[in-house]
């Protein structure tokens, strides 16, 4: 019980370290440009993350279940995972190099992983969860692989379908109902029922290391950068006959709504990886019984066909006519259910951490890559934004740092490619490329020597 609310904690702190390490990639440019002051900016910061953070799970569920092997994780692999993470992310604020707190938590998770594999190797005992033989550590990890999933749209229900929810109490939520001997997923909220459809997809949804982290870790700062350049263009293109005093006024407002926007984008997609790390702590936990006299932190490996999101309580508290015919979106209770608990709890950590700011990070970001103007602001925001919302729907743990630092790079090239400072540049390309490697041999060298110990055991 004390290692679970161990890993809790830790997980926490890395959430509010988090917040006030990459808060300064969000709020750089917003203050670079000198549109808000830094406290301004970060109380703007506090307030989309928390909203970000509670209006979108999918990277929680990623890093809950599809990366690494669950037969794997122990509370012990998850604190050394939590503790290399918090450590890369200290050096590189200490240094002012804006590295990615995602690929710092994935790097720390796989390393976990395989000392783990290893140790196991050694004695013998490296087998799967249906006690098969493994030939190789890194079978551990999940690099590539397919999952079952259908594209699913809410319709009317068919009378059938009401007649059968009729003996179902009318819980909001998704009900399973048996229908002509088939089942039937049903969503209902405050009065209202849909029915849900689904058809298969032919190729599944892949899962993995490499197509959620590798492959996005190297699209995302290609399409930040020509996100930023053809954005900066459109509007050198759609404003060149306007006097520069207008445009910096009119995008100052604008870009106070943009960092708005990418506030919100870093919370729905950062905020939610220490969720992720959370529940997989609670359903080890529940696993191994050692929650057993503590109900409300047990986590079921199904989800709660009746849990509901925050945003979903939000509505429900509203009149039906401010409603607009809201409906929830349908859980799949095959995957763990984050707890209201854990997202509460994760969205006001990193707004406080995001309160404490990150000066070092928000000076480099902000002023010595490139000089930036209100409309250079607005453009690199918006880019860096709409890739972090797209991923982060995608259930993609992408790095917000790739995101609007490669979108100011491609920003500053489109106003000359001198305006870009190629040493900077440099420092931060070096702390991209070594992010996921040195997160991943701390954590695999306290795994391997906590085990040796036997502080650790397996």
């Amino acid at each position: 019980m004390t290692v679970v609310l161990l890993v809790i904690l830790i997980a926490l702190v890395f959430e509010y370290i988090n917040g006030f390490h990459d808060t300064a990639n969000s709020i750089a440019t917003v203050v670079g440009t000198k549109v808000l002051t830094p406290r301004q900016a970060i109380a703007l910061a506090a307030v989309t993350n928390l909203l970000g953070a509670f209006t979108g799970i999918a990277v929680a569920k990623t890093i809950s279940s599809g990366l690494v092997g669950s037969e794997f994780v122990t509370q012990g692999t998850i604190i050394c995972a939590l503790l290399a993470g918090i450590i890369w992310n200290l050096i590189t604020w200490w240094f002012g190099m804006p590295s990615s707190s995602s690929h710092a938590l994935v790097g720390g998770l796989v390393g976990s992983v395989v000392a783990v594999g290893l140790c196991l190797q050694q004695e013998g005992r490296l087998v799967d969860k249906n006690n098969r033989p493994l030939n190789s550590i890194w079978q551990t990890i999940v690099w590539n692989g397919t999952k079952d999933k259908a594209s699913k749209k809410l319709i009317d229900p068919s009378p059938e379908v009401l007649a059968a929810l009729e003996a179902d109490p009318k819980y909001n939520g998704t009900h399973v109902l048996k229908v002509n001997g088939r089942d039937v997923s049903v969503v209902t909220f405050e009065g209202r029922v849909k029915q849900l459809s689904e058809e298969k997809l032919k190729d599944g949804e892949k899962v993995g290391v490499l197509p959620k982290v590798i492959v996005p870790m190297v699209a995302s700062p290609v399409v930040g950068f020509v996100g930023g350049f053809c954005m900066m263009g459109l509007l050198f293109v759609l404003f060149r006959w306007a006097r520069p005093v207008m445009v910096n006024r009119s995008f100052g407002k604008l870009q106070i709504v943009s960092a708005g926007y990418m506030g919100w984008s870093h919370g729905m997609n950062d905020a939610t990886k220490t969720m992720g790390i959370i529940t997989l702590a609670l359903v080890a936990a529940t696993g191994d019984g050692l929650l057993k006299d503590i109900p409300w932190l047990q986590v079921a490996p199904n989800a709660d066909p009746h849990h509901l999101s925050p945003v979903a309580h939000l509505v429900s508290w509203l009149p039906r006519w401010l409603q607009f015919g809201y409906m929830p979106d349908p859980v799949d209770t095959k995957s763990p259910g984050v707890p209201p608990w854990v997202v509460f709890t994760c969205a006001v950590t990193m707004a406080a951490g995001t309160a404490a700011g990150g000066w070092k990070i928000i000076k480099t970001m902000g002023h010595k890559m490139v000089k930036l103007q209100p409309v250079n602001g607005f453009a690199a925001e918006t880019t860096a934004a709409t890739v972090l919302y797209v991923t982060g729907t995608l259930g993609m743990p992408v790095s917000t740092t790739h995101a609007i630092t490669t979108s100011i790079m491609g920003v500053g090239c489109a106003k000359r490619f001198s305006a870009l400072k190629l040493g900077v540049v440099e420092r931060i390309l070096w702390a991209w490329v070594m992010t996921l490697p040195a997160t991943g041999g701390l954590a695999f060298a306290l795994v391997f020597a906590l085990v040796k110990t036997g502080v650790i055991k397996l």
